[in-house]
C-alpha cells in the first residue's frame, strides 16, 4: 500500500473509535490504547458551561 493509503486508513480507524467511544460513554475524557511496547494516549481537556 502507498503511505498515503496507510495515513488515512489509520486516521480513519481513530477517528471511529474516538467517535465510538465518544458515543457510548457520552463524554470522551482518556483513552489508553497498548499494542506491544507502544501505547497510544488521547486525552481531551475540557471545561463545562453548567
Amino acid at each position: 500500500m502507498p503511505q498515503k493509503t496507510v495515513i488515512w486508513c489509520l486516521l480513519i480507524v481513530c477517528i471511529t473509535l474516538l467517535a465510538f467511544i465518544g458515543i457510548t460513554h457520552g463524554y470522551l475524557c482518556e483513552i489508553h490504547i497498548k499494542n506491544g511496547n507502544k501505547e497510544v494516549a488521547a486525552v481531551l481537556a475540557y471545561a463545562s458551561k453548567r
